[in-house]
């Protein structure tokens, strides 16, 4: 076989696709939650994946747990007031927020915030 052909005799492409994964859709209170995959590692091992990059091991308790809250976080995160409820039809408006702003530490003169 010739360098760069595969055994089907295609040559090397710059995109390829590893697969297949085992993801899943993380579900609150019959809504998706944007941004988070799932995947089932055994009986009681969640591992959840945050925006492709960050990961957390869990139990399916903390999972239950954690799960309502992270999905709080994403929805404001991304301009809403909360993740939907249950027996919500469609979501809420998005609505303005207070946008963060820089800190500054008052300091008396002459002293130091050290």
């Amino acid at each position: 076989m010739a360098t760069g052909e595969h055994d089907c005799g295609m040559p090397s492409m710059r995109v390829t696709f590893p697969g297949p994964f085992s993801f899943h859709d993380v579900v609150v209170d019959g809504w998706s939650v944007p941004l988070l995959r799932a995947s089932l590692r055994g009986e009681d091992d969640i591992r959840l994946v945050l925006d492709d990059r960050l990961v957390v091991d869990l139990t399916a308790a903390e999972a239950d747990r954690l799960l309502p809250f992270v999905a709080n976080a994403i929805a404001v995160a991304l301009g809403y007031g909360a993740h939907p409820r249950a027996g919500t039809r469609e979501l809420p408006p998005l609505i303005p927020h207070m946008a963060p702003r820089p800190y500054v530490a008052a300091v008396a003169r002459g002293e130091t915030d050290a």
